[in-house]
């Protein structure tokens, strides 16, 4: 029996005739799977022209995806970690005391009186009292509580400086994007889009801005708020 494999998509092919920051009209043909794809090939290649010195490969796709899809979010809010559960609250009882420690000369006197009166040890009476193990310090549960809430609070703080790290750098990869954007959209002006229909051979035009998909509920990018800083 053969197995089922997903057939790739195919590919079809673009042209798009468009103009940046008032430069003389390019054409540029695209292989892509449907017209979104093209757009984002387009913003590929339009990103050596951002006066930017480089962007990484993360800022890049952002760009990208805001371009080609501009109603749908181009970056999702990190997934912050999650900080460890109370330990509840416990009454332990107060401590008992520790026992008296053994008097080293009460303990020689005792020895002393080990000897019989014909100068012979009581063997029983020593041995008993050799055998009897030193009385080890039990331990705290008071003490051993504290010492996990303690641990816990030193773990949050942890989790939390790491959660504040993912939001800086959210809020900073989703800052500068906005700020791309804002750069670029004014800038770029697309005159053709067209999709050829090679049973055909023919040429189909695509009206531009695309609209927005059906799963595309989000606001737009210009109705988000976003930083007046210059691109940097």
């Amino acid at each position: 029996m053969k197995k089922n494999s997903e057939r790739e998509p195919d590919l079809i092919q673009y042209r798009l005739e468009y103009s940046l920051n008032d430069d003389l009209p390019s054409e540029r043909f695209f292989m892509a799977t449907d017209p979104r794809d093209a757009l984002s090939q387009l913003a590929y290649s339009c990103i050596k022209h951002i006066p930017v010195d480089s962007l990484s490969e993360n800022e890049q796709d952002c760009f990208v995806k805001a371009f080609s899809n501009p109603t749908k979010p181009f970056l999702e809010k990190p997934d912050l970690l999650e900080v460890p559960k109370p330990i509840p609250d416990i009454d332990f009882p107060e401590p008992e005391p520790a026992p008296p420690a053994t008097d080293e000369k009460s303990l020689d006197e005792s020895n002393q009186d080990d000897f019989s009166e014909d100068g012979f040890v009581d063997i029983q009476d020593t041995e008993s009292a050799v055998a009897t193990p030193d009385l080890q310090p039990k331990p705290d549960p008071a003490a051993e509580h504290k010492l996990k809430q303690e641990e816990r609070l030193a773990e949050i703080v942890k989790i939390e400086k790491q959660n504040q790290e993912l939001l800086e750098r959210y809020e900073k990869l989703n800052n500068k994007t906005r700020r791309i954007m804002e750069w670029f959209t004014p800038r770029i002006e697309i005159m053709t889009f067209e999709e050829h229909n090679r049973w055909t051979d023919s040429w189909t035009s695509i009206e531009y801005p695309l609209e927005p998909n059906e799963e595309d509920d989000s606001p737009n990018l210009e109705d988000s708020q976003v930083e007046k800083d210059p691109i940097g």
